[in-house]
């Protein structure tokens, strides 16, 4: 018989049945939620226009080796990104390292100091710093007086004068007591002697008169025509010598010519650390066709930055106007830029590995910056 302890028992029961099911629905909901892929937003991917390694075309369009190599490798991870466009290396930078951007590429150098406060990959490129100057060196009024007044040009300078000095002491002497056009004191006899033999080497006639007739002066005015065309030709010898040595040796060969030439470099870049480490004075512009712009323009005498973008923009669009002198100095490496501890930073790394095992990164290198 149903009785009322029995009520009371059955009551407890359902009471106990329910919490556990409700609390099994709660647990069943919470691992429905763990289990269910979490929606993630796309990656921010920063970067910056640094050809050969990034172009952005007007329509706001990328390409480039950097970019390529970034879409092989999100493509292979299965990584959904958005491209973040930036105009320095400093706000690339800036922005992985304030954890606005999951990844930054371009041409960005690694370096212990950048190290400290970002996460690189493997390197993906080998670079350097090199130098580009104007194709022809331009002979500007500056350089022209100081050519003038090189030590080795006023030596012969010297020569012609004290040269002339003495034709005009010899003519002088031989027309003073016979030639009614020759002063017969010193100073407006030898002025005018000076223009005699001035006359004499360069119409190679003796005087402004007449031809001379006798014997002796016929000698003399021919030693005179000898010794002027020595000395013309000794001149233009010694300015020839002295522009060939201006465009062998006066322009920027190495780090080592750098110091008091005026030299540009983008602020904030691996190159105008180096400059300021060694102590030498640049022009910082924002990005690096500004400073094509100054060199073409001649308001600088170089160019200091990655050996890889000058080269390209060397045989391209500077073909001609610029080129690239001396050998790679102060080398160092391109990586990815990454937040410090990201956990893509593993997975990325191992993709550039497979790409240079496969083929991949050596038929991009080849398409960008040919065969190596």
């Amino acid at each position: 018989m149903f009785t009322g302890q029995n009520f009371q028992a059955a009551k407890k029961s359902a009471i106990v049945l329910l919490v556990v099911l409700g609390l099994l629905g709660i647990a069943s909901s919470a691992l429905a939620q763990i289990s269910k892929p979490e929606s993630t937003a796309p990656l921010q991917v920063v970067t910056k226009p640094l050809e050969p390694f990034v172009f952005i075309a007007d329509d706001g369009s990328l390409t480039g080796f950097g970019i390529e190599l970034w879409e092989v490798i999100a493509q292979d991870l299965g990584l959904d990104y958005e491209w973040v466009k930036v105009g320095k290396v400093t706000e690339q930078l800036a922005a992985v390292q304030d954890g606005n951007a999951d990844v930054a590429i371009a041409g960005i150098s690694m370096t212990p100091e950048r190290e400290e406060v970002i996460d690189f990959s493997h390197p993906y490129f080998d670079a350097g710093l090199q130098i580009m100057t104007s194709a022809q060196p331009s002979l500007t009024p500056t350089s022209l007086i100081s050519l003038i007044f090189s030590p080795a040009l006023l030596k012969v300078l010297g020569l012609g004068v004290l040269t002339l000095l003495v034709m005009a002491h010899i003519i002088w002497l031989v027309e003073r007591k016979n030639n009614g056009n020759m002063p017969s004191s010193y100073l407006p006899g030898i002025w005018e002697s000076l223009w005699w033999s001035l006359s004499t080497i360069a119409t190679l006639e003796y005087g402004d008169k007449e031809k001379p007739k006798s014997v002796y002066k016929r000698l003399m005015a021919m030693a005179f025509v000898v010794f002027g065309i020595i000395l013309i030709a000794q001149f233009t010898a010694s300015i020839t010598a002295s522009l060939t040595v201006k465009q062998l040796t006066g322009m920027i060969n190495g780090p080592g010519d750098l110091p008091g030439k005026r030299i540009a470099t983008v602020s904030g870049s691996t190159a105008a650390s180096y400059l300021k480490k060694e102590g030498v004075s640049y022009t910082g512009v924002d990005q690096i066709q500004a400073a094509y712009d100054l060199l073409e323009s001649d308001s600088v005498d170089a160019i200091v930055y990655d050996a890889p973008v000058l080269l390209y923009y060397a045989i391209n669009k500077g073909k001609g106007k610029v080129q690239v002198v001396g050998t790679l100095f102060q080398r160092e490496t391109y990586g990815i830029a990454l937040p410090t501890g990201s956990t893509l930073r593993e997975p990325i790394n191992n993709e550039l590995l497979r790409l240079k095992q496969n083929g991949t990164y050596d038929s991009l290198y080849t398409k960008w910056f040919g065969s190596r």
